[in-house]
């Protein structure tokens, strides 16, 4: 009876702490879009004290400079500017206070567990308000140092950080993680014949002293890059890409998906790839994908048809994808841009023509496989329509996206096209969705856009830890002094050895913290390997991304395999070789740059200068015959590729031939012209000639 009683009490407590922590979550994207907003804050207070001001334009700029601090206007903005746009600590700490504070206060959802979400909060709270406090102190010009207080501080918000990491996103990372502290200890102690991995001798203590020093007093270790880059750019997008989802437009994707490819063989397949490719734009999250757009495609999927295990790996191969697919490009592209120093537009522009090869594959992979399987188009009656009012709401699309694209390219701003592509996004989705006026829907996406945030901070917090642990460890150098002596060998081992470690080490990782790890791991030494800074990180990238559909760990195949009902081991070979392209992506930008950098020349027909950085290659040295030849080489060898793995193509394939279109098809990707032109008109005259070598071996008499 007491049960009964206590029990709805204790529901209602469950209740309030989600809905402090949906508050906190709302705060937290107030956070992200005021600091994405304060470029365009301060270009308004300028204009409207030069409006208010007729003698402004009279004045010198000294005088305007001068006048611009003292108006009160510009005072007082300056003062919030200084106080709370400006300061490190609350740049880096706050979106991570807030981010584990919505999280913890619902980890655990039984009534009983309450009190640890409420302990586990305030540890946090107060263990991450205790550095931005001493960041703030370091801003103040106060030297770093490693104080009592911090021998506390600093482990127990490392344990919590990996004890949120293990309950989000699993044991994989946690354990990835925990070998390298445990690895920084000991390094001294390893025998030589560890090779790189024997660093230098240190006590327990002073190993422990340089990791305080480094990733507690400073802005190291868990505040380090990565945390900088998403608070800096990323989050955002998340808000961005949650705005659109939560105003309907997600449904609207999905009609438009099927209405693009309904009609083609293997519709209810290629209706996946596209829906994720057009996911891809807005999110480009590989897992997020195949649980939104997954539990509605995978059952259209099998119904069609098509076994289980392909079903799931069709969405997850379509789903990895997204992740190069500008203009978000799964933030890696941010990353890339702040560790190559170069501008995250020319990263979108290079990505173009790799996004658009990586779905070309896929959609040939599906449309053998239909055909092998004799499954046709989705009926007619069951496309769906778009009435004239939706027609008229993907302008959701074209218009955010046109505007975040805008201020991308012309006003290279990463934060600003954020915020107004936000702004466009919010105006868009209120105009033409009827629903999305209410501030009850308006408040949901802000809360999902702060949770999708905060799970992002948190693991990004986790890969902070292990690339300053790579670093301070050494570790970084001596695979960089390796790296270096391969360099000297043949290229193509150089590449396969790096795309080996991307896939290896990726295996379990977001693409983001497989990039940081592969990149800061092997640090100097991957700029001997003798190509351009672009062209190298962005073939790290795409195989980092692939490690999400590269058995055994194949997140994204796994994440789909229970939907399907399918065997996630099978599930992911069958999208390994959904998404065959992937892997050979890297390797013919690598040798065919133009597939990179040819599409650059955007900017001058722009009115800007040509495109010079010492990250890319002279873009004046690849010509549009190199561009156009790659598009039809690439598409030519994905087609005899992809039916050589099918076994069919407009009839059952015999072996022979299916050894000559694999052999045929990765001549025509070469970079000497004088083989692949004869290989690809081989395997040209090959396509053509195949149903009648198939026609006349079913006709003769056995």
């Amino acid at each position: 009876m007491t049960s009964e009683v206590e029990a709805p009490p204790a529901q209602h407590r469950v209740l309030l702490e989600k809905q402090i922590a949906d508050v906190i979550a709302a705060i937290f994207v107030g956070v992200i879009v005021l600091y994405s907003a304060s470029g365009p804050i301060s270009e308004f207070v300028r204009w409207v004290i030069e409006t208010t001001t007729p003698a402004f334009d009279e004045m010198s700029r000294r005088d305007q400079r001068v006048f611009l601090r003292e108006h009160w206007l510009g005072a007082t903005y300056r003062s919030f500017e200084q106080g709370f746009l400006l300061p490190t600590g609350l740049i880096i700490g706050l979106p991570v206070v807030l981010s584990f504070a919505i999280t913890l206060l619902t980890l655990h959802r039984k009534p009983s567990l309450r009190a640890v979400n409420w302990a586990l909060t305030a540890l946090s709270v107060v263990a991450f308000t205790s550095w931005i406090i001493a960041i703030f102190s370091s801003d103040a010009g106060v030297l770093p140092t490693v104080r009592g207080i911090d021998y506390v501080m600093f482990p127990l918000a490392t344990a919590i950080t990996l004890y949120l990491t293990w309950r989000l996103f699993g044991g994989f990372i946690v354990g990835f993680c925990l070998f390298w502290v445990i690895y920084f200890f000991i390094k001294g102690w390893l025998p030589e014949w560890t090779g790189i991995l024997a660093g230098s001798e240190a006590t327990f203590g002073q190993n422990l002293r340089q990791m305080i020093l480094q990733f507690w007093a400073q802005t190291g270790g868990m505040f380090g890059q990565p945390i900088q880059v998403v608070t800096g750019n990323v989050l955002i997008f998340i808000v961005f890409g949650a705005v659109l989802m939560a105003s309907g437009a997600g449904d609207l994707l999905m009609k438009i998906a099927n209405r693009l490819t309904g009609g083609m063989t293997g519709g209810a397949a290629h209706a996946s790839v596209a829906s994720s490719a057009l996911f891809g734009t807005l999110s480009g999250a590989a897992i997020s994908n195949v649980v939104s757009t997954g539990v509605m495609t995978i059952p259209v999927i099998r119904k069609a048809g098509f076994k289980p295990a392909f079903a799931g790996a069709v969405e997850a191969a379509a789903s990895t994808g997204g992740q190069i697919m500008p203009p978000v490009m799964g933030v890696v592209a941010f990353f890339v841009a702040g560790q190559i120093g170069l501008e995250y537009r020319y990263i979108v522009v290079a990505a173009i023509l790799p996004a658009i090869f990586y779905y070309v594959g896929t959609f040939l992979a599906v449309y053998f496989e239909a055909r092998k399987r004799g499954i046709g188009a989705i009926p007619t009656s069951e496309r769906p329509k778009l009435t004239g009012k939706e027609w008229v709401q993907c302008l959701v699309f074209v218009v955010p996206l046109g505007t975040l694209s805008y201020f991308l390219f012309a006003q290279p701003s990463v934060p600003k096209a954020g915020f107004y592509g936000l702004i466009a996004a919010l105006v868009s989705a209120s105009v033409l969705f009827r629903d999305f006026r209410s501030v009850s829907r308006l408040w949901h996406a802000f809360v999902d856009a702060g949770r999708m945030a905060a799970s992002i901070v948190i693991i990004v917090t986790a890969i902070g830890l292990i690339v300053g642990l790579i670093q301070t460890s050494g570790f970084s150098g001596r695979l960089s002094q390796l790296l270096a002596e391969l360099a000297d060998g043949p290229l193509p081992l150089v590449l396969i050895v790096v795309a080996l470690g991307s896939i290896v080490l990726g295996m379990g990782l977001p693409p983001g913290a497989t990039y940081f790890i592969i990149v800061i791991a092997l640090s100097s030494g991957i700029d001997t390997v003798g190509i351009a800074p672009l062209t190298l990180h962005l073939f790290v990238v795409v195989f980092a991304m692939m490690s999400t559909v590269t058995p055994p760990v194949a997140l994204a195949a796994f994440a789909a395999a229970p939907i399907a009902g399918a065997d996630p081991i099978k599930t992911g070979f069958e999208a390994a070789k959904i998404a065959l392209a992937g892997f050979l992506i890297p390797f013919v930008f690598v040798y065919h740059p133009a597939m990179l950098y040819k599409l650059q020349v955007l900017f001058e027909w722009f009115g800007e200068e040509r495109v010079s950085s010492r990250a890319m290659i002279d873009i004046s040295t690849v010509t549009w015959f190199d561009f156009f030849w790659i598009i039809g080489a690439f598409t030519l060898a994905m087609w005899l590729i992809a039916s050589a793995l099918a076994g069919f193509d407009r009839s059952r394939l015999f072996a022979i031939e299916r050894v000559l279109r694999l052999v045929l098809g990765g001549m025509a990707l070469l970079p000497q012209l004088t083989v692949a032109a004869p290989a690809a008109a081989l395997g040209l005259a090959l396509i053509f000639v195949s149903p009648r070598i198939s026609k006349r071996a079913s006709a003769t008499p056995n």
